[in-house]
């Protein structure tokens, strides 16, 4: 109100000396109202900081009661953490990011009787004897994963370890749950299948024996002959058809090695065998020296037709191939046998970058009722006590390990199994 009022006296008062001199009243009036103004202004700061001064404090109290009951409800909350970490019936632990341990909870103590302080301590996980997990956390702190997960055996039990980087801090958290049991399952599971993939092999070796003993013998008899001749030649001095005689006995010989490597090769467990580059023409002809007398006896005619222009070298374990090679032909041999016409035919061809491997036969393929199940464990069309059901369900296996493709042929007019295969 004053200010205003002290704006108007000041337009009314004559300040210009050519204009005359000034009121004298007009000056004391000036200067009255200029000491209102001035002790309302004063007035009004010193209402104002009072004012500012209780909101201060007020927010000081605010705050101060705000980071008590925060820290009380931390120190609640840190408590809780810690019984939950106590609690907790798996590995957790936390790693600097230079790989020291900056906390763990008691079952990780437990599990490797560690009692040792970590409070200014350097301690990492190869001081426990945890060396490789020392590098996987070493190796994830400098990776731009947030995550990861694997299998680790720590004492006599196996954890599955997860690795996360903490959010805002140069940290990473381990966990690791008990999976033993789990292990211990698949584990015997595993050995299991292993056993199955054996009988199976077993079974299909004892189709053969037959064929393969008489695949033996044949070259034998000619062994025996042929030794003979030469010995009457020897006593008659007859040098001249010798080295025709030594030839045939050097490539009888080489025809039972063929056989009993590829006896031996199919006999054995190459599962955990390293894959190799090899030619599969040639395992293909190594298993039919197993099959190819015996399945003739039978009156089945077997060819094989090689329609390849390179070597078809793949990536494989070539006695698990043989096996697969072994288990169609000899499906192939029992579902021929009741028919009139009786052949089975192998072909290797190349198809853009695959090596495709064709055992087909004189059926008339595989009819819709079964076509979903023939892949499946167990499932058999032979009769009790002939077939184990797991042949095809291997085989299948065994293919996909090798990055290939096991399929039956619907568009073939005859039984055709396939196998694709990525060229090496």
């Amino acid at each position: 109100m004053n200010s205003k009022m002290l704006q108007r006296q000041l337009k009314k008062l004559n300040l210009n000396p050519e204009e005359g001199p000034v009121n004298k009243k007009e000056w004391q009036d000036l200067i009255k109202l200029i000491d209102v103004t001035y002790n309302e202004y004063e007035n009004h700061l010193y209402r104002s900081h009072n004012t500012l001064n209780v909101a201060t404090d007020e927010l000081q109290r605010l705050y101060t009661e705000l980071e008590a009951k925060s820290s009380q409800k931390i120190q609640v909350l840190d408590s809780k953490l810690q019984n939950i970490m106590s609690m907790a019936p798996c590995i957790i632990m936390w790693l600097d990011n230079q790989g020291y341990i900056e906390g763990c909870n008691d079952y990780f103590r437990q599990l490797l009787n560690f009692n040792e302080s970590l409070d200014n301590k350097k301690i990492t996980l190869s001081d426990l004897d945890l060396h490789t997990l020392q590098v996987r956390a070493e190796e994830f702190i400098k990776s731009n994963l947030q995550q990861t997960s694997f299998t680790k055996q720590i004492a006599n039990y196996y954890f599955k370890m997860t690795l996360n980087k903490m959010v805002g801090q140069n940290k990473i958290s381990i966990l690791g749950f008990d999976v033993t049991e789990d292990f211990n399952k698949q584990n015997t599971i595993n050995q299991i299948q292993a056993k199955a993939v054996q009988s199976s092999k077993l079974a299909v070796l004892g189709e053969l024996a037959a064929g393969v003993a008489h695949e033996i013998n044949n070259p034998l008899m000619i062994l025996t002959s042929v030794a003979f001749v030469v010995q009457k030649h020897i006593e008659q001095n007859k040098f001249d058809q010798l080295p025709e005689k030594l030839e045939k006995i050097q490539s009888t010989i080489t025809r039972i090695s063929r056989i009993v490597n590829g006896l031996r090769t199919y006999a054995r467990d190459g599962e955990n065998d390293p894959m190799m580059p090899v030619n599969i023409a040639d395992v293909i002809l190594e298993s039919l020296e197993l099959c190819v007398e015996s399945i003739r006896y039978q009156n089945i005619e077997i060819t094989f037709d090689n329609q390849m222009t390179i070597p078809a070298i793949v990536s494989c374990r070539d006695t698990q191939i043989s096996q697969v090679i072994l288990n169609l032909i000899s499906n192939a041999k029992d579902a021929v046998l009741p028919l009139k016409e009786k052949w089975i035919k192998v072909i290797l061809r190349q198809v853009e970058k695959n090596v495709v491997l064709e055992v087909m036969d004189s059926g008339s393929g595989i009819s819709l009722d079964i076509r979903e199940q023939i892949f499946q464990p167990f499932f058999t069309t032979k009769d009790v006590g002939n077939g184990t059901g797991l042949g095809l369900s291997i085989s299948n296996e065994i293919i996909k390990t090798h990055y290939g493709r096991l399929f039956v042929d619907h568009n073939h007019p005859n039984t055709c199994f396939t196998i694709e295969l990525p060229l090496a």
